[in-house]
């Protein structure tokens, strides 16, 4: 049940609602990623744009997400899991360790932290699932401030240098992607990622939630995030709104 880049979708399995309400979402309606619409539609309008080469990411990108997991959720299943795929240990996942092994500084193949990620929320009810976005980005946002890339977030730490800078900061996380945050107006930005095929809706929603939660850490007020687009539900490319109280 895994598509050419690796990752299992539960679009058979019913609601998958990744969809972000109330305070993660701001008051509009969100997009729905959970809508049951059934495989083929991810295969027919997504799957064919999937790269020839394998996209990576740095550990940073799930290693926080993961240790967060594991104080929070029963891992046991994914333990499980990554000690029945072989493909999984090679990568360097190590059940036993921490993160399960996953080192901030080293790059993944994108299918294995697709695979870990579906796996963990498999069993999950859709109120858990956006507690795990919400929560889980804040958990890792913090975490990266302080340690490896402080220094990245010193470079980005207001509105107009986070979007200056923003591609860089990607570039320093994946392989792949380009990523343009754009300021449209006193507090309000467009977040946009296009032309990523390492693509994942849980991934797709921290991307925006991430800028979500750095832009807090700039003092800003009264942050909030609406995604609007995503190539999930066949849009070309993905878009959420940033909006703050200016000051």
């Amino acid at each position: 049940a895994y598509d050419s880049g690796g990752s299992r979708w539960f679009h058979e399995r019913g609601e998958f609602l990744v969809g972000v309400r109330g305070p993660l979402a701001g008051e509009r309606p969100a997009v729905s990623l959970w809508a049951s619409r059934g495989e083929s539609s991810y295969r027919g309008r997504y799957a064919k744009r999937m790269p020839t080469h394998d996209p990576r990411m740095k550990g940073a990108m799930l290693a926080e997400y993961l240790r967060w997991y594991e104080a929070h959720y029963d891992v046991e299943r994914v333990r499980r899991y990554i000690l029945a795929e072989p493909e999984i240990l090679e990568a360097g996942v190590d059940p036993s360790r921490p993160a399960f092994g996953v080192v901030s500084s080293e790059w993944y193949r994108a299918a294995v932290f697709h695979q870990l990620l579906d796996v963990a929320m498999e069993s999950m009810s859709p109120e858990n699932r956006e507690r795990f976005v919400r929560e889980g980005t804040e958990a890792g946002a913090d975490s990266m401030i302080r340690g490896l890339y402080g220094v990245l977030f010193a470079l980005v730490a207001t509105p107009e240098r986070y979007s200056k800078y923003i591609q860089r900061a990607w570039s320093q996380l994946h392989d792949t992607g380009e990523r343009e945050v754009r300021l449209v107006g006193p507090g309000e930005a467009e977040s946009r990622v296009r032309r990523w095929p390492a693509h994942h809706p849980i991934l797709c929603v921290r991307v925006h939630e991430t800028t979500r939660a750095v832009f807090a850490r700039m003092r800003l007020s009264q942050v909030s995030v609406v995604r609007e687009r995503c190539v999930s539900e066949g849009a070309s490319e993905c878009v959420a709104r940033v909006r703050w109280s200016p000051q």
